[in-house]
């Protein structure tokens, strides 16, 4: 999904006390938590990732704005 303009500096932000968050401010597009089998893992697209036109930003990555992480696959980057 394209970034918002002006929010590339927000795409991931990494912090250990809450797991991976992918989008900025108070308002994290993606929000994975450190125990991500809770469900208090959510989606709101459109602040720092553009939702698809027509599109619900709420439901369309996961069916639900709230979701518990049942596999995860992470990948590594380096420069």
């Amino acid at each position: 999904m394209p970034l918002i303009a002006g929010k590339e500096g927000y795409a991931i932000v990494c912090n250990s006390s809450y797991g991976p968050l992918f989008g900025g401010g108070n308002d994290q597009d993606l929000h994975i938590l450190n125990a991500p089998n809770s469900n208090n893992c959510h989606a709101s697209l459109n602040n720092t990732y553009q939702c698809p036109a027509g599109q619900n930003a709420n439901t369309f990555l996961t069916g639900n704005q709230y979701f518990t992480v049942s596999e995860m696959e992470v990948f590594g980057f380096q420069q």
